[in-house]
């Protein structure tokens, strides 16, 4: 476990930056991903949420060097590596279908990155001892990728990306190829080992519930923008639009008129409820304003009693 306690401290963790980071296809309507600004810093975990066709795997690639953008700037550390190819990035990607080789046992698909450089048969075989420990699967080193669960083909990728000590980790839609039993599993060992690792990483889903109990942070694209960026916490509590709204969470919206503000709160008037107090400020008395309530905080109560546990909403 030397190398997951050497970078522990995410000593060995490159902080990312994008900047203004577009990518327009010829012949398509609009751009794919349009003029990104975003941060992820030393040794967090950024979840990319949004729906098919939003851009996030777009974006991924754009930071990991298969797509060239056609505006902005990827910069790690400070450097802009917008134009440096793939191989020279110091990145671990773990992609959705794995590409593992099949031909290859376990050590050396794990191994083969440190092939590609040079490393000495020595370090390497150390090195790749420690990524597969790291995951727990040293002691299936000799197995062929065949006789492997998808969990256990998961964690060879993770290994593989992991073992060159790559500056950041890229995961695209890293769970979707597992059964629900297994994406829970999953989801606790990914973050466990990038805790361990201390590394900055980067994953795109689709899926709610691995952004809000995975990430430090939440970054929600809808059709290539940036709608908001958060803890999962202010994402899910705060969302900053009614697509975040309606996206992250069962949520109901509900259409009313703000009739004045109290301190953090504006006062909506809804129909059939009357006023209600909600969290956000800065709006014009006489506006139309969307209160949302989430069901989990929703308690029956006798009338004009308010629930101990109720809270205001935005």
């Amino acid at each position: 476990m030397a190398e997951a306690k050497a970078a522990a401290d995410g000593s060995g963790a490159g902080e990312l930056r994008l900047d203004g980071l577009t990518k327009t296809y010829p012949g398509q309507h609009g751009a794919a991903v349009r003029g990104i600004d975003l941060s992820v810093e030393r040794g967090s975990m950024l979840a990319v949420l949004g729906p098919s066709g939003c851009g996030k795997s777009t974006t991924l690639r754009m930071i990991a060097g298969l797509i060239e953008p056609t505006a902005g700037r990827v910069l790690v550390d400070g450097r802009d590596i917008t134009g440096i190819p793939v191989h020279r990035r110091d990145m671990g990607m773990v992609f959705q279908s794995y590409a593992l080789f099949p031909h290859l046992d376990v050590a050396r698909n794990v191994a083969f990155g440190l092939e590609m450089r040079k490393v000495s048969r020595a370090e390497r075989d150390r090195r790749v001892a420690e990524a597969l420990d790291l995951v727990r699967l040293g002691h299936l080193a000799g197995r062929r990728i065949a006789q492997l669960s998808g969990g256990q083909q998961q964690r060879v990728a993770l290994a593989r990306a992991l073992v060159v000590r790559p500056t950041l980790l890229l995961l695209d839609e890293p769970l979707s190829n597992l059964d629900a039993q297994l994406r829970g599993e999953m989801r606790d060992e990914i973050r466990r080992i990038q805790r361990e690792t201390g590394i900055t990483a980067v994953f795109v889903t689709h899926d709610q519930h691995e952004a809000l109990s995975m990430a430090d942070r939440v970054a929600v694209l809808a059709r290539g923008r940036l709608e908001q960026v958060g803890s999962p916490e202010d994402v899910y509590e705060r969302p900053g639009s009614r697509f975040v709204a309606r996206f992250v969470g069962r949520a109901n919206l509900v259409e009313g008129t703000v009739t004045g503000s109290d301190g953090e709160r504006t006062v909506v008037e809804l129909p059939g409820v009357g006023r209600v107090p909600a969290l956000g400020t800065g709006r014009a008395t006489g506006s139309r304003a969307a209160v949302l309530l989430r069901p989990h905080r929703i308690a029956l109560a006798p009338a004009g009693a308010v629930p101990r546990d109720g809270r205001p909403t935005r």
